[in-house]
């Protein structure tokens, strides 16, 4: 048997400009995070993005999926499914300091190249956003669980 852990990932834009939180670390990434049980992938990309940017999403497409193996005894895989999203309300990202992230903030392309990134896989998830035709649409998307 092996472990399977869900994660969801979202590439929000506005105005030219992409959602990255700052980590408790100090480094930026994609607002992201693990599904929970019971949680569809669509509900959890939405939370996750709430509580570490304060911001309510959309969400307007699939813009991807993938999963990693990791070793051990037993094997544990992880499964990611990255989504686009824009901002559903008007407002600024948080900019407090929590048990989540230090906060968010809005940049674009140059200046996320200059920050200290958590993986420069953000670049690359933002640059198949601004390349992708066309998105996978949510509805593509079955969700059969219970929550």
């Amino acid at each position: 048997m092996t472990a399977t852990t869900l994660v969801v990932l979202t590439v929000v834009t506005h105005e030219g400009r992409y959602l990255l939180v700052e980590e408790l670390d100090g480094t930026f990434y994609l607002p992201a995070g693990r599904v929970e049980p019971g949680e569809s992938l669509v509900a959890a990309a939405i939370r996750e993005t709430a509580e570490e940017a304060g911001i309510s999403i959309g969400l307007s497409g699939i813009l991807g999926f993938d999963h990693r193996w990791f070793g051990g005894s037993p094997p544990e895989a992880r499964l990611r499914f990255a989504f686009a999203g824009f901002p559903a309300t008007a407002g600024p990202p948080k900019t407090q300091l929590d048990e989540h992230t230090r906060g968010a903030r809005w940049v674009d392309k140059a200046e996320v190249a200059r920050l200290p990134l958590r993986d420069p896989e953000v670049v690359a998830w933002i640059e198949r956003l601004e390349r992708a035709p066309t998105l996978l649409p949510c509805s593509a998307y079955a969700w059969h669980g219970s929550a």
